[in-house]
């Protein structure tokens, strides 16, 4: 079976069951905190080392859930690392999320400011980018120094750069080519 395919087909026929036991919001949280957990460095170094048995890769994984995951969501856990998926665990677990959010009409948004945003800012944001639809965004908000001021923004798979750090460069680009850089 291609490699690609096997996320795919395990999100979807878990998204379907999620769907029919009605249980389709609590497995999502449970799918986002096992993404965020295995986003970690030293979990993934252990979900993808053969050298450690399938059941105590699982068990080390289940242990660092701060709390009780779903019926379907241990089940789940159960059948990839008992079939030897485990190293299609997270694109599935991300193959998942992406169809919820697909389901439920979600868009995620990512900000990254030099300085935390104020809920008056997301606000704006969210109508910006909602206009008169009927959608649910998801936030996730980033600090980062380096972009001087200014934001950038990511919506789905757009992206828009309005920081002072990519003007200064473009700025900086522009008078190299010109010939007035430092040399």
């Amino acid at each position: 079976m291609n490699d690609s395919k096997i996320p795919v087909r395990y999100s979807k026929a878990l998204f379907e069951l999620a769907l029919e036991k009605n249980v389709l919001d609590n497995v999502y949280e449970d799918m986002q905190l096992i993404l965020a957990i295995c986003s970690l460095k030293d979990v993934r170094q252990v979900i993808d080392n053969p050298v450690i048995p399938p059941k105590k890769r699982k068990e080390i994984l289940n242990s660092l859930f701060p709390r009780k995951l779903e019926p379907l969501t241990g089940k789940f856990i159960d059948l990839v690392f008992e079939h030897g998926r485990e190293s299609y665990f997270v694109s599935t677990v991300r193959d998942y999320i992406n169809l919820t959010r697909k389901h439920r009409n979600i868009r995620q948004v990512t900000i990254t400011t030099a300085v935390p945003v104020n809920a008056g800012v997301r606000e704006n944001i969210a109508s910006y980018i909602t206009g008169d639809r009927k959608e649910k965004l998801e936030f996730i908000e980033q600090v980062d120094n380096s972009i001087v001021g200014g934001f950038i923004l990511r919506v789905d798979d757009s992206y828009i750069d309005a920081s002072v750090r990519s003007r200064l460069n473009k700025f900086k680009k522009e008078f190299s080519l010109a010939g007035y850089a430092e040399k």
